[in-house]
Parts: C-alpha cells; structure tokens; sequence
C-alpha cells in the first residue's frame, strides 16, 4: 500500500530526502535545518554581543545572553563573570575531565549562613539538548536575581551545585558540523554508561546513539563525577538531571519494570507531583521504566540506588532543537521546578513511608 503523505511532509519530501525532525511548534524540519541551527545562533550572537560588559546584578535573566543559544566558550565566560560579581555567593570547582581534556565545572551557590545540605543541578549530558542546557543556567540567574532583590529562594535553605555542561566535548562537536551530537567525543552515550544490576538483552551496537561503552565508567566524564558525589555524599540531599524534549519528570527505576517498593514509589510520585505543578506547563512525572522503553545506565538509577536520596531527571519541553525565543519561558518553568524540588526534597525520608 502506498503511504500518503501529508502536504507539509510532501513539500520536505520533494526539498529534502533526510530525515525529518519535529520541532516545537510541531512542524517538521529537515536535516538541513536542524543543522543550520549554529548558524542561525551565531547570528544571532553577532546581534547580541556585549552582553558581558551590560551584565547587572538583579537583572541577569534580562541578559542578552539569553537571547540566544550559546557556545560553551560564552557559556563559561558568562558564568565565571556571575562568580565574579557575587564571589561571596558563587564558587568553581573541578569534578570531572573530558576525553579530550577540558574540566567538568560545578559552580557552588551559597546564601547566608551554613548549610550543612547541598542540592545538584546538571545539564548537557546528551550534547544536543541546548535548552536543557539553557534552563539550567537560566535557573541559576534568576536565583541570584531573587537573592540581590530579596526574595525567598533554594539557596535560604541548601547549597545549590549548578553543572552547565556535562559533556563538553559532544556540545562542541554539535556546534560544528552535527547539531544532534548526542554522545562524547569517544561516541559513547554518558546517560547510559552508569552501572546497573541488569544486563541490556539488545546492547547496542558501538554506532548506536545510545552506546553506553564497554564497560560502566569506561569514560573520564563519568568517573570523575561518579568519584565527586561520592566524597560530597554527606552533603548531598538531592539530584535533577536536565534533558530535554518530552515535558516529563522521571525518576527510578528506568532499566527495570519493578516498583522500588518500601513505599518509595509514593515518595517519589508526592515529590514528583509537586516539582510538576510548579513548572506551570503540565509537565508530567512517572517511573521511567514503568511507561517508557528500558533504558541500562541511566545517571538517576545509579545515585538513587547508591545513595537512596531523591533524584529526578526533567526533560524540559520544546524539544532538543528549539529556537532561542523560548529560553526564558522553558527557563522559567525549570526555575520553577527546581524552587519547589528544593522546598520539599527535605519531606522524602528513605526511613519514612510518608512524603
């Protein structure tokens, strides 16, 4: 039977053989238009250069920074000015080193007086998820915005972890010449190269996009950072890992259709319910492996079984290949999230069967 087409597939069909992509506005997208997205951000970077030099404390989120999706050379310049102009609030630290060499960089956000909890905020561990990337940083700004006006945040109550970039190498390589890099530079999946006690029935093959390595921590970017939470493990209450594309919020287990079980699973769902109200969007929160495919190596599974402390990974909505007009609205609905995950990650208690 001959498939028809739709007129908007049939016109890309008859312009361009490649797969197609659908963005946020649901239209489909070539190949060659997803590519051309460094292009289009490079312009726009022209159009809104200086953004250094305008930086003001109290208004960060109203950066032209945020006008555009950035490289990770302006990404690191903009938040290593942040801790310059709040060194009593925001310190750098190493945690990790990538294959080809770079330093894995967290950027600690202390407030007032000692904390003895700290909160971890990662994002960019698949390359081409620029928004999640974005939603993070925007988090990052708008807390320190609240903090210079006054206003209640998650640093009165933990010390905030802020990783912009997990995978380096891969986010480069995504600005030039394949925007969908996914994995590192040795071409393994980060996402699925954490231990689990399950074996993947269909590992896939080296050239896969999910390639989780040939063995768990075969790469430096995992290692270091797996070695980091372990020696902060008395201070870590609590993880989220930004990724993006669907709009929902995961937590364990994703390589496995058991519950958790120990009333864990309600836990999860309480916590998960109100992260999800808070991002105004109708984002939604489940076990992964439960409604989605078996995924081995997952970052989250890993810390949760190691640890037993919440963690969520929130894939922001819009889809990896978004356009730069929707930083500050998914920014938002991320800040938002993450405000409220700090308010009430202290009520989940491995000990406790209640929320």
């Amino acid at each position: 039977m001959t498939k028809l087409l739709t007129p908007t597939a049939a016109a890309f069909a008859a312009e361009d053989t490649a797969a197609l992509v659908q963005g946020p506005d649901r239209k489909l997208r070539t190949d060659a238009q997803v590519q051309n997205d460094a292009d289009v951000n490079r312009e726009c970077h022209t159009a809104n250069d200086g953004y250094i030099q305008t930086l003001k404390a109290g208004e960060y989120t109203a950066s032209k920074f945020y006008n555009c999706f950035r490289t990770s050379e302006q990404i690191f310049e903009y938040v290593d000015e942040l801790a310059k102009q709040n060194p009593k609030l925001l310190t750098k630290e190493a945690i990790s080193t990538m294959i080809q060499g770079k330093t894995i960089y967290a950027y600690k956000l202390t407030s007032g007086t000692f904390k003895p909890t700290s909160l971890y905020f990662k994002s960019l561990i698949h390359a081409h998820e620029w928004n999640a990337g974005s939603s993070n940083l925007f988090t990052l700004s708008s807390i320190l915005d609240a903090i210079v006006n006054g206003n209640e945040t998650a640093a009165d109550s933990h010390n905030l972890y802020f990783v912009p970039i997990v995978n380096i190498d891969g986010y480069d390589i995504s600005w030039n010449g394949n925007r969908l890099q996914r994995k590192n530079a040795n071409e393994v999946d980060l996402n699925r190269n954490w231990p689990t006690p399950f074996k993947n029935p269909n590992p896939p093959a080296r050239e896969a996009e999910d390639y989780p390595g040939p063995s768990p921590f075969s790469e430096p970017e995992t290692k270091g950072i797996d070695e980091w939470l372990h020696a902060k493990n008395s201070e870590l209450a609590g993880w989220v890992n930004f990724q993006s594309n669907s709009g929902a919020i995961w937590y364990p287990y994703g390589d496995t259709k058991e519950r958790i079980g120990n009333g864990e699973d309600e836990k999860f769902k309480l916590l998960g319910y109100y992260v999800s109200m808070a991002t105004g969007a109708g984002y939604r929160s489940r076990p992964k492996g439960v409604f989605g495919d078996l995924e081995f190596g997952r970052f989250e599974d890993y810390v949760y079984r190691t640890y037993k402390k919440p963690v969520f990974t929130i894939e922001v909505s819009g889809g990896s290949n978004a356009p730069a007009s929707t930083i500050r609205t998914t920014g938002t609905e991320i800040f938002n999230a993450s405000s409220r995950f700090a308010e009430v990650v202290g009520d989940f208690d491995v000990n406790s069967t209640a929320c």
